[in-house]
């Protein structure tokens, strides 16, 4: 078991990985080579998450097979289990094991009997990150049978963890990823079964793939994610993902009617419109509601007069909400910021 002293000395030095100006990806890989040194664990996976749609955008991950990510995806949207992120995300308790939460009796679980067997894991501790309510990334870290399971020691360090590792996580939002790569304008189109393996796609869907593709699974976790969603929903899932190339790409999930039996699920992938790029921006600079009231008349054209009559403030009063959205999202004019909000 791991001394006060050292986990003293984790929380700190994550929290010193957490100040550092770095991309979503490196913050993750920083985060959690660091965390293991305290946590060991055989595998894991580090996911960001879309703090609107609780979907994860893309992982950081290590041990997992591409048979084991599908398995966690069914079991994460269309089985009743425990420890589910998007519960984790509301709840009070921001971390937890599978077997406290299983009251000791982890093979009650689904994702203990059809998930960590794919990995040979036994023993398995989430998290989510969250600050100002919204979560921006989850955690899983796996242990085969030859290790003891996770202590409550463990998930106190997660749950220390939550806010900062958040915050970093929603600043790393609006920094372009480092290795960018060229991206499609057309949308893409798959077919899917209905165990998320794919049937085909039309040559757009491919290179939106190469995308979001940051492991060499088939499909991108985030397809996977939206599919999972979308399967049986009588609307289409939605989920938005930042591809390598540092643009927005909106994917879309429903099932087919009619033809085969089980119907195939088609989903479609193109460029965000820039109204949802800058929802997620508003949520990442972490502007107060007033500053958004403020912030979306400005986009919109208002003076600041006018703003001030609709929000029933001063004009003076406006101002001073603008030099703090000026102040945290890095511009010095209103032209600046549309263009930083817009994607322009």
């Amino acid at each position: 078991m791991s001394s006060p002293v050292a986990r003293r000395e984790t929380v700190r030095d994550i929290e010193a990985i957490c100040r550092v100006d770095l991309g979503s990806r490196e913050l993750r890989r920083r985060i959690v080579k660091r965390l293991t040194r305290l946590v060991p664990a055989d595998s894991y996976c580090f996911g960001a998450i879309d703090p609107t749609t609780l979907l994860i955008t893309d992982d950081v991950s290590a041990g997992l097979t591409a048979a084991a990510a599908v398995a966690a995806v069914h079991n994460e949207y269309l089985v009743d289990d425990v420890l589910k992120f998007a519960v984790l995300a509301r709840s009070e308790v921001s971390a937890g094991t599978l077997n406290t939460a299983t009251g000791g009796a982890p093979e009650s679980s689904h994702r203990y009997r059809a998930v960590l067997p794919l990995i040979d894991a036994r023993h398995e501790l989430r998290a989510n990150f969250v600050v100002d309510r919204g979560c921006w990334g989850a955690i899983a870290l796996f242990r085969g049978g030859g290790r003891p399971d996770f202590t409550p020691a463990d998930v106190e360090v997660l749950r220390r963890l939550s806010a900062p590792v958040a915050a970093a996580l929603r600043r790393a939002v609006y920094r372009a990823p480092a290795d960018a790569s060229p991206s499609p304008a057309e949308a893409g189109v798959l077919l899917l079964d209905q165990d998320l393996r794919l049937l085909s796609e039309n040559p757009a869907a491919k290179l939106w793939r190469d995308e979001l593709a940051w492991s060499a699974a088939e499909l991108p976790i985030a397809v996977l994610e939206v599919a999972a969603r979308g399967r049986g929903a009588t609307l289409p899932a939605y989920g938005r993902i930042r591809g390598r190339s540092g643009r927005w790409l909106s994917v879309h999930a429903s099932p087919l009617s009619g033809g085969s039996n089980p119907a195939p699920l088609a989903v479609t992938m193109h460029p965000t419109p820039a109204a949802d790029v800058a929802e997620v921006l508003l949520l990442a600079y972490g502007l107060t509601p007033r500053e958004r009231d403020v912030l979306a008349r400005v986009v919109a054209g208002l003076p600041s007069r006018a703003i001030a009559m609709e929000l029933h403030i001063t004009a003076a009063t406006v101002q001073d909400h603008l030099k703090s959205v000026f102040a945290k999202t890095g511009v010095r004019s209103r032209r600046e910021l549309v263009a930083t909000i817009l994607n322009l």
